[in-house]
Protein backbone atom coordinates (compact mmCIF):
# COMPACT_ATOMS: atom_id res chain seq x y z
CA UNK A 1 0.00 0.00 0.00
CA UNK A 2 1.41 3.72 -0.64
CA UNK A 3 -0.44 6.80 0.66
CA UNK A 4 0.85 9.86 -1.46
CA UNK A 5 3.28 12.40 -0.18
CA UNK A 6 1.64 14.86 1.72
CA UNK A 7 2.95 18.49 1.74
CA UNK A 8 2.31 19.19 5.11
CA UNK A 9 3.19 15.98 7.30
CA UNK A 10 2.20 17.51 10.59
CA UNK A 11 -1.85 18.43 9.44
CA UNK A 12 -2.52 14.53 10.95
CA UNK A 13 -6.31 14.89 9.11
CA UNK A 14 -4.33 14.80 5.60
CA UNK A 15 -2.28 12.01 6.36
CA UNK A 16 -5.44 10.38 7.68
CA UNK A 17 -7.73 10.94 4.67
CA UNK A 18 -4.77 9.68 2.75
CA UNK A 19 -4.80 6.37 4.83
CA UNK A 20 -8.50 6.06 4.59
CA UNK A 21 -8.07 6.66 0.73
CA UNK A 22 -5.07 3.98 0.38
CA UNK A 23 -6.96 1.38 2.58
CA UNK A 24 -10.48 1.68 0.54
CA UNK A 25 -8.22 1.19 -2.66
CA UNK A 26 -6.50 -1.35 -1.50
CA UNK A 27 -9.50 -3.55 -1.47
CA UNK A 28 -7.68 -6.95 -0.41
CA UNK A 29 -7.98 -7.89 3.28
CA UNK A 30 -4.74 -6.96 4.18
CA UNK A 31 -2.65 -3.74 4.03
CA UNK A 32 1.19 -2.72 5.13
CA UNK A 33 1.52 1.03 5.83
CA UNK A 34 4.75 2.55 6.93
CA UNK A 35 5.18 3.84 10.41
CA UNK A 36 6.24 7.56 9.70
CA UNK A 37 2.61 7.43 7.25
CA UNK A 38 0.96 6.26 9.92
CA UNK A 39 2.73 7.88 12.88
CA UNK A 40 1.92 11.43 10.76
CA UNK A 41 -1.84 10.63 10.78
CA UNK A 42 -1.60 9.69 14.27
CA UNK A 43 1.05 11.32 16.42
CA UNK A 44 1.30 10.91 20.06
CA UNK A 45 1.92 13.98 22.41
CA UNK A 46 5.29 12.20 23.55
CA UNK A 47 7.66 13.63 21.16
CA UNK A 48 9.55 10.56 19.81
CA UNK A 49 12.94 10.12 21.27
CA UNK A 50 14.45 7.83 18.36
CA UNK A 51 14.22 10.53 15.78
CA UNK A 52 12.97 13.72 14.86
CA UNK A 53 11.98 13.02 11.52
CA UNK A 54 8.34 11.68 12.82
CA UNK A 55 6.36 11.10 16.06
CA UNK A 56 5.65 8.75 17.90
CA UNK A 57 2.49 6.72 16.74
CA UNK A 58 -0.81 6.55 18.86
CA UNK A 59 -1.68 3.33 18.78
CA UNK A 60 -5.07 3.68 21.02
CA UNK A 61 -6.11 6.78 18.73
CA UNK A 62 -5.33 4.56 15.49
CA UNK A 63 -7.27 1.05 16.53
CA UNK A 64 -10.20 3.08 17.53
CA UNK A 65 -9.87 4.95 14.09
CA UNK A 66 -8.85 1.64 12.11
CA UNK A 67 -11.49 -0.30 14.07
CA UNK A 68 -14.68 2.28 13.12
CA UNK A 69 -13.61 2.36 9.39
CA UNK A 70 -13.70 -2.26 9.87
CA UNK A 71 -10.29 -2.77 10.14
CA UNK A 72 -7.68 -4.45 13.25
CA UNK A 73 -4.44 -3.23 13.29
CA UNK A 74 -1.09 -4.53 14.83
CA UNK A 75 2.65 -3.43 14.48
CA UNK A 76 4.65 -5.89 12.11
CA UNK A 77 8.34 -6.29 13.64
CA UNK A 78 8.50 -9.13 11.50
CA UNK A 79 8.46 -7.01 8.63
CA UNK A 80 10.84 -4.28 9.79
CA UNK A 81 13.55 -3.69 6.96
CA UNK A 82 17.40 -4.27 8.72
CA UNK A 83 18.50 -0.84 10.76
CA UNK A 84 14.80 -0.07 11.50
CA UNK A 85 13.68 -1.79 14.79
CA UNK A 86 12.10 1.31 15.71
CA UNK A 87 9.41 2.04 13.57
CA UNK A 88 7.74 -0.76 12.26
CA UNK A 89 5.26 -1.31 9.75
CA UNK A 90 1.59 -1.43 10.78
CA UNK A 91 -0.58 -4.28 9.74
CA UNK A 92 -4.20 -3.28 8.72
CA UNK A 93 -5.99 -6.54 8.88
CA UNK A 94 -9.77 -6.36 7.42
CA UNK A 95 -12.50 -7.27 9.97
CA UNK A 96 -15.10 -9.72 8.99
CA UNK A 97 -18.51 -8.16 8.49
CA UNK A 98 -21.23 -8.76 10.40
CA UNK A 99 -23.54 -8.90 7.23
CA UNK A 100 -21.97 -11.86 6.24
Amino acid sequence: MQVDHITTPRDSQAWQQALDLALTAHGGPNALAHYPHVAFAFPASSPNPYTREYPLLDYRELKEWASSRGWRVRPAPERVPAGEKYRPPVCFTRLPSRYH
